[in-house]
């Protein structure tokens, strides 16, 4: 049966086709998909803008929007992270922020979870702050395997800081306070504006070329980015790394994490925290040397027990009682072997003589003397003086001689008989 459709149609017959179902997918599904999409292809990110529509919710997350003249992009900051900034955002502010582009699946919509946020007025530093952070830690300057352990009891701490700041003053009164025996070599340094990072890297290599100091501690109070930014720079980095006597870093507060923080032997969160750790108090040294002298003095009197009981058990013995039937035991065993000794040698005698006599017999019976004694005689030519072993040997008239056994005679080779 044919159908008369409007523009557009085609034209089929009931008895051929039939329209398929459409395939429907979910609105979760669809949102899903898009999730992974973003999700798997944005990587952890820097983006800058303009705060927005900000909120500062009562559960201590922070809401807000970025934009800039083209666009703009929903953003959240958990609290677990917003705690550690060092502004207030506000709207109308430019940032710079770091996140995570995420699928918020119940609106439907993208956003970016940030994770770190600053004004764009220094956001550069963190990138370039980022950038050296990787570059070195693919060096190996960050790698738990080479750091030096810290010494257990320092005779003298080297000290790398400002001598008019506070992190200074922190640092001795501990240092008087926990471990008034130990002694302090303090190298003032800028640690702030442009010439900080040179001082600073002058005063480790110093401090390593002087090599007076067991530990060095290296540090400043706390501050903004720009601040702290001297020990961030790479040859500070490379100074600490270069460094034979370990190096604690303490930049700033327990929030602050810098270069230095990470190449260095150990972190501390404060430079009187560096101190407390490179100083154990006087007490508590008093304290191990006198379980030391007890654990000596156990220990020598476990030894002299020992040795008292084997001075006892050698008291008790038969020989140390009587030591004149140990003499007379020895006599007796000198004697026995003297004995020994001269049958061996006896016998040795009797041996090679025996062997003596039966060679020299064998020797007599194959002397030719001895042959000859018996009647027989040895001819030899002349001529050469061989022995005549064959007639043929000689011509006729040839002289010869004839050896026998109380003399030699010459002879000629007579005709032979016909």
């Amino acid at each position: 049966m044919g159908l008369l459709l409007e523009r557009g149609w085609t034209t089929t017959t009931t008895e051929t086709m039939s329209t398929p179902e459409p395939q429907a997918i979910s609105v979760s599904d669809l949102t899903q998909q898009i999730k992974n999409v973003l999700e798997g292809s944005f990587p952890i990110l820097w983006i800058s803008g303009e705060i927005s529509n900000f909120v500062h919710h009562g559960s201590g997350h922070m809401y807000f929007t970025l934009k800039d003249e083209k666009a703009e992009i929903r953003g959240v900051m958990f609290k677990g992270f917003n705690q550690f900034l060092h502004f207030k955002p506000e709207n109308g502010m430019q940032v710079l922020l770091q996140g995570d582009l995420t699928v918020y699946e119940a609106r439907g919509q993208y956003q970016i979870v940030a994770k770190k946020m600053e004004p764009a007025g220094i956001g550069t530093l963190y990138l370039a702050f980022e950038a050296l952070k990787k570059q070195l830690a693919a060096e190996g300057l960050f790698d738990q395997e080479i750091k030096q352990k810290l010494p257990v009891y320092p005779r003298c701490i080297g000290v790398i800081t400002s001598q008019t700041g506070a992190a200074v003053r922190d640092i001795f009164q501990v240092l008087d306070r926990r471990a008034p025996h130990v002694d302090v070599i303090l190298k003032p340094s800028r640690v702030q504006g442009d010439k900080a990072a040179f001082d600073l890297t002058e005063a480790i290599n110093d401090m390593a070329a002087f090599n007076a100091v067991d530990v060095i501690i290296i540090g400043r109070g706390g501050g903004s980015l720009e601040d702290l930014w001297p020990f961030n720079e790479e040859s500070v980095a490379r100074a600490i790394f270069a460094c034979p006597i370990p190096i604690i870093s303490a930049v700033g507060h327990e929030t602050d994490l810098s270069i230095s923080d990470l190449v260095a032997d150990m972190r501390a969160p404060t430079p009187s925290a560096a101190a407390e750790v490179v100083s154990p108090a006087a007490s508590d040294l008093i304290e191990y040397l006198h379980g030391y002298e007890r654990n000596l003095a156990s220990a020598m009197q476990r030894d002299l027990q020992k040795r008292w009981q084997g001075l006892d058990s050698a008291k008790d013995r038969f020989v140390l009682q009587q030591p004149g039937q140990l003499l007379k035991q020895h006599r007796t065993h000198s004697r026995e072997l003297v004995h020994l000794m001269v049958q061996a040698y006896r016998l040795g005698i009797q041996g090679f003589s025996g062997k003596f006599a039966g060679a020299n017999e064998k020797l007599l019976a194959l002397n030719p003397m001895n042959i000859l004694s018996r009647g027989y005689s040895i001819a030899y030519r002349e001529t050469d003086q061989k022995i005549i072993r064959d007639p043929q040997d000689l011509k006729e008239g040839d002289p010869f001689e004839l050896q026998t056994f109380k003399g030699t005679f010459r002879a000629k080779r007579a005709n032979k008989k016909k």
